[in-house]
C-alpha cells in the first residue's frame, strides 16, 4: 500500500499520505519513480513557468519594459503581500491596462498572518491579492501587445490560451490533442497529462537548449525565479525557501491539490510530485525527500529547510507532539550496463 508520508502523534502513526513521483532527465528518460509516474494529473499552478513563455515570446516583456523581478512574479502563486499587490498594478500600468481587466476573482490570502495584517491595515481585498494575479497580468499584457481582446483572455480558444497550450505540449513533449482541459480556481484553463510528462517539461526548462529557439525564454524565466524567489510565493512559503537556499541550481513551483515540480539545472533533471489527498505540507515533505535521496541537496541545505522536510506537529501551546516524515524509497530505473 502507498503510504509515502506518515504523520505521528505520540507513538502512533495517526495518518498517511499516498504519493506519486516521477524523475525524468532532459532526454525524456524516466530514471526514478514511486507510485504511479504515469498518473494523469492537473498541473494546476505548477506549470506557470511554462505558461509565462508566451509573454516573452510575444515580445510583451520588451515592449513594456518588464523586469526580471516582474517575470518571476508572472510565475507566482503569491501570498498577497503588499509588494505582490504593487507588482500586479505596476505590470498592468506599464501596458496601460486597468486592474478592472483582471478576471481572476477575489480570495483571502492563504497565509493567515498576511490576511490579519491586511485587515489591520484597512486595505480592501481586491483581485490584485489573488495568488494568480501575476499570471493573469502576463496574459493581459501579451494580448494587449498583439491587439487581442482583453475581455475574453481566459477562453480556451483565445490566442493567449492557445499559445499556452502549444507551449505546454511542446515543452512537455506531449500531444496537444491529448491534453485534458479543466478550469482552475482563478478561471484560467488548467492542463492534465501524465505526471512523468510534467517532470520532463521541467527537465527541459532546466536544460533549456533542448527547447530550441524557445530556450532563451525558458532561461530568462527560470533565472528570474531563482533571482527573485520571494516573488514566486512569499513569506514562510516552500517555493521561496527552496530557491533561497538552492537557487544557484534548483527552481521549483507548487500547484494546488498536492502538486510540485522541480527543475535541476546542474543535473538537467525534472521532478514531479503528486500527493493524492492534496496536502501541501506532505507535498513539500515528499519533494524534499526526493532531493535528499538523489543527493541534490546537501546536509546544510537540508537543515535550513527542515521545517519542510520534517515538519513537527504542534499543539496550541506550541509543544511538539508528533511529526510528519517520509517513508518511501524511490525506485531506480536506470539500467546499469544495459
Amino acid at each position: 500500500m502507498n503510504k509515502a508520508i506518515e504523520v505521528t502523534r505520540g507513538d502512533l502513526v495517526e495518518c498517511t499520505h499516498s504519493a506519486h513521483i516521477a524523475v525524468v532527465n532532459s532526454n525524456g528518460e524516466l530514471i526514478y519513480s514511486y507510485g504511479n509516474p504515469t498518473k494523469v494529473i492537473y498541473a494546476r499552478s505548477s506549470v506557470k513557468p511554462i505558461q509565462a513563455i508566451q509573454v516573452l515570446e510575444t515580445k510583451a516583456t520588451e515592449k513594456y519594459k518588464i523586469t526580471d523581478r516582474e517575470i518571476s512574479f508572472m510565475c507566482s502563486s503569491h501570498s498577497g503581500e503588499p509588494y505582490h499587490v504593487e507588482c500586479t498594478r505596476e505590470i498592468l500600468k506599464k501596458a496601460g491596462i486597468g486592474t478592472d481587466k483582471l478576471n481572476c476573482g477575489i480570495h483571502v490570502p492563504g497565509n493567515s498572518q498576511i490576511y490579519k495584517e491586511l485587515i489591520e491595515s484597512g486595505e480592501t481585498l481586491t483581485q490584485e491579492h489573488n495568488n494568480c494575479s501575476g499570471k493573469h497580468s502576463g496574459m493581459l499584457i501579451s494580448a494587449k501587445n498583439l491587439n487581442e481582446d482583453l475581455d475574453t483572455y481566459l477562453d480556451i480558444n483565445h490566442p493567449v490560451q492557445q499559445r499556452i497550450l502549444e507551449n505546454i505540449a511542446y515543452v512537455c513533449g506531449y500531444n496537444k490533442e491529448d491534453i485534458k482541459i479543466g478550469i482552475d480556481g482563478c478561471g484560467a484553463p488548467v492542463h492534465a497529462m501524465p505526471l512523468e510528462k510534467f517532470a520532463y517539461g521541467f527537465a527541459r526548462l532546466a536544460d533549456y537548449e533542448k527547447l530550441g529557439y524557445k530556450g532563451v525564454y525558458a532561461q530568462k524565466i527560470t533565472e528570474s525565479m531563482m533571482k527573485y524567489p520571494e516573488m514566486v510565493a512569499g513569506r514562510d512559503r516552500f517555493c521561496t525557501a527552496l530557491m533561497n537556499v538552492c537557487g544557484d541550481r534548483i527552481f521549483g513551483k507548487a500547484g494546488a491539490q498536492g502538486v510540485y515540480l522541480v527543475g535541476d539545472k546542474k543535473n538537467n533533471i525534472g521532478i514531479a510530485v503528486k500527493i493524492d489527498d492534496g496536502s501541501g505540507q506532505a507535498t513539500a515533505c515528499a519533494t524534499m525527500e526526493v532531493l535528499r535521496q538523489l543527493n541534490l541537496i546537501n546536509e546544510e541545505e537540508l537543515k535550513e529547510l527542515s521545517k519542510f522536510s520534517n515538519p513537527k506537529l504542534l499543539n496550541a501551546r506550541k509543544d511538539v507532539i508528533g511529526e510528519m516524515r517520509p517513508k518511501f524509497i524511490l525506485e531506480n530505473l536506470v539500467k546499469v550496463g544495459g
